[in-house]
Parts: structure tokens; C-alpha cells; sequence
């Protein structure tokens, strides 16, 4: 039996099937902790492109604050074996395995030696014709993921967004407060209960104190300073 080819089709139709976007939204090096440790290692390593070194040291030390991070090493992204370079990825994400191997796996480990290429090549002629897609002529063991499934993906926070706000008059349609929507054709909704929301939420100090910051931006705004006045001027206090 064939194994399964991690590829951009089987990844898109988990993707549809659990209606998620088709890639990870969090596929960047300031969005990920994984992300970052899976290009970092093949930097490292010279498989890509070396990451400019003041670059890396900013992301290693903003990362190492992130609750995401993994604390034991176990729980990292990690490179062993190969003479110069490695052939052992663990805990890789899935998302730069397919970018730099074509394959959306965590773990991928190539051939030892000529002894497990010939294993390889007789299982896959053993199991017959096939459209030629089969990871086995390169890898050893692959691990197949999909970004929902990552670890360190249930770990990650998505930026909260405020809708409808209508400073004339009452709060109308449905608003997200720290990851909490309200829903109500009409409803009073002060910017006290919303610090007070934002405040009383699980989320990390970091996040919490995030939000805060970008309300008191929006509060800030020329344009929305112009449009409330007063109202927006009162209300920066009390989110600082």
C-alpha cells in the first residue's frame, strides 16, 4: 500500500474539508515560534539562504518570551545526522517542509546509506504503477501534517477585530471584544465595558495590553478624533 503524498492537493482538501484557509495564516517568521525555529535550522545548516544574524538574534530573543516556545527540547524544531549537511528534520512545520521539500510533513528523514534506497525501490515497485508521485525515492520516513494539527498552532493568538462601531449612537451588528462576540440588533456598549472585556479575558498580558494599544491608537486618530471628538479624547484614558 502505498503511503500517503503530503502534497499541495492532499493539503487543500483537508484544508476545505475542516473550511480553514489553504495555508496556515501564521506562516511567517513574526507569527510563528515554529515557523521561525524550522527556517533558522536550515539556515543554519545552508540548505537556504543564511538568515542576517542581528535578524535572528531579534527573533530568537522575541520568541523565547512567547508562551508558544517550546521549553523542553523534545518539544523543538530540530536538524541531526548527514556528514555536512542533515538528514533528520523533527518537528519541522509543515508549512516550510513544503516550501523548501514539497512535502507538508514534520518529520523527514532521507536514506542512510544505498542498503535502505534498494529497500525503497523494491517496495515501491512491489506495490505497482503509480502517477509517480511517491516520497519514498528520496525520504526514508515522512511524517505528513497539516498546519491544524500542529502543537503549536492551538497556541497561537489571532489578531481580535472590533466591527460596526458606531460612535453616534449605539452598538449595532456583531463585535468581537477579546475574542468574545456579542450579537444584538441593538445594545449599548461603552469603551469602559469594552477595557473591562479586554481585561477580564484569558488571555496573556502581552495580548491583553496589545489590544489595549491599538484602541487607544484608533481613539488617537486625527479622523477619529475630528468625527467624535470629545467622546474618543475621554476615552483614551482609560485605556492606557
Amino acid at each position: 500500500m502505498r503511503p500517503v503524498y503530503p502534497g499541495l492537493e492532499w493539503y487543500a482538501a483537508i484544508s476545505e474539508r475542516k473550511r480553514l484557509t489553504g495555508r496556515c495564516s501564521f506562516a511567517a517568521l513574526t507569527r510563528c515560534p515554529r515557523y521561525y525555529e524550522s527556517v533558522a535550522l536550515l539556515s543554519d545548516a545552508g540548505i537556504t539562504t543564511k538568515l542576517p544574524p542581528e535578524r535572528e538574534a531579534a527573533l530568537q530573543a522575541m520568541w523565547e518570551e512567547h508562551d508558544a516556545w517550546p521549553i523542553m527540547a523534545e518539544n523543538s524544531a530540530s536538524t541531526s545526522g548527514g556528514k555536512g549537511q542533515p538528514n533528520c528534520f523533527s518537528n519541522f512545520c509543515p508549512e516550510v517542509s513544503f516550501d523548501i521539500f514539497k512535502l507538508f510533513a514534520t518529520t523527514l528523514i532521507r536514506h542512510h546509506d544505498e542498503i535502505d534506497r534498494e529497500a525503497a525501490e523494491r517496495a515501491i515497485a512491489a506495490d505497482g504503477p503509480s502517477n509517480g508521485k511517491d516520497w519514498r525515492w528520496n525520504w526514508q520516513h515522512v511524517e505528513p501534517m497539516h498546519y491544524s494539527e500542529c502543537p503549536v498552532y492551538a497556541k497561537l493568538y489571532p489578531e481580535k477585530k472590533m466591527a460596526e462601531i458606531n460612535f453616534h449612537g449605539p452598538v449595532s451588528g456583531q463585535v468581537n471584544v477579546a475574542g468574545d462576540t456579542i450579537n444584538s440588533p441593538v445594545m449599548t456598549l461603552t469603551f469602559q465595558d469594552i477595557v473591562a472585556c479586554i481585561d477580564a479575558s484569558d488571555a496573556p498580558p502581552a495580548e491583553k495590553e496589545a489590544a489595549k494599544s491599538k484602541l487607544a491608537a484608533f481613539l488617537t486618530h486625527p479622523l477619529v478624533t475630528s468625527l467624535v471628538g470629545g467622546i474618543a479624547g475621554g476615552a483614551v484614558g482609560l485605556v492606557k
